[in-house]
């Protein structure tokens, strides 16, 4: 890959984004894309892909070093229940600014939340989000390639992920469709069959009600909507899952997703740990190098 190829000139990075930056101008500037730099990653903060109603969704880009080529895209969604949480803090910081010194331009992404705003809210803005991403200014702002986009969730996040990776069909390089999805700790079946694959702890269920709209486990009109298990089709992206034997979420469910995605021919990687790390938890140096084999297989 050319992932590191960067253009220096006294000291500073220059280069088609930077340039493009310098002259569409304004958005580095303004109050919604304050832009951090460090030595090799530029981090775009706060830039605004959304407005749902009253709600602004922002997103933080981190962008590699300026290369000669358009970047692969990697769209990154946190965990927290559904209700909780931020592009803002968790490991999904870190692992924003990780995967663009990989080479990878990062998007680490706010979506609405519970308990003002359920299924299929959460799923509609990331997918949003890939669909912004593709935009023609988009592509020039950040250098990406809108062909090559990826989705990374942990926990909710991963549910969300699995979610936005197995809607629709077809070409997985047009839309919110997308080319590769990392999903750490998913559960992927909402109806009482996905709860019978082992028995989450009460508060867990209570969230899972919670995000479908539901108060009642077994008359939830959205529980197998929701589900990606259900979703899955031939011409799904390849997918690398991530799970151990917590209590949160039974690793049954990780397994059910692997099984589906096997009997429709579409490549999926498991990654089956002990113990009860959960979400970006699961991330040990192994797991690391193993995602990053394949998001740089898969994307490129």
């Amino acid at each position: 890959m050319n992932c590191h190829r960067t253009i220096r000139v006294a000291g500073v990075i220059v280069g088609i984004a930077a340039l493009t930056v310098s002259l569409g101008g304004c958005a580095a500037q303004s109050r919604e894309a304050v832009d951090e730099r460090t030595s090799s990653v530029s981090v775009q903060k706060d830039v605004r892909y959304r407005t749902v109603g009253d709600q602004k969704l922002r997103l933080n880009a981190c962008l590699p070093p300026i290369t000669r080529e358009p970047s692969s895209a990697i769209v990154l969604v946190h965990g927290g229940g559904f209700e909780r949480g931020s592009k803002d803090n968790g490991g999904m910081v870190k692992l924003c600014k990780e995967l663009a010194n990989e080479g990878f331009a990062a998007f680490n992404v706010n979506y609405r939340l519970a308990p003002k705003f359920s299924y299929p809210a959460p799923v509609d803005d990331v997918a949003a989000a890939v669909e912004w991403l593709r935009r023609p200014e988009q592509v020039t702002r950040f250098g990406i390639d809108p062909q090559r986009i990826g989705l990374f969730g942990s926990s909710a996040g991963a549910i969300v992920v699995a979610s936005v990776g197995t809607a629709g069909d077809g070409s997985t390089d047009a839309g919110s469709r997308v080319s590769a999805v990392v999903a750490l700790s998913p559960a992927v079946d909402f109806t009482p069959n996905g709860f019978a694959l082992g028995a989450p702890a009460d508060a867990e269920i209570q969230l899972v009600l919670q995000y479908l709209g539901c108060t009642d486990v077994a008359d939830c009109p959205n529980s197998k909507k929701a589900s990606p298990l259900y979703s899955v089709d031939a011409s799904d992206p390849s997918f690398f899952i991530a799970a151990s034997s917590d209590e949160i979420v039974p690793i049954g469910q990780a397994k059910a997703m692997q099984s589906a995605l096997t009997a429709a021919g579409v490549p999926v990687e498991l990654e089956a740990k002990s113990g009860k790390k959960h979400g970006v938890q699961l991330l040990d140096d192994e797991t690391r190098a193993r995602i990053l084999t394949f998001l740089h297989k898969e994307l490129g």
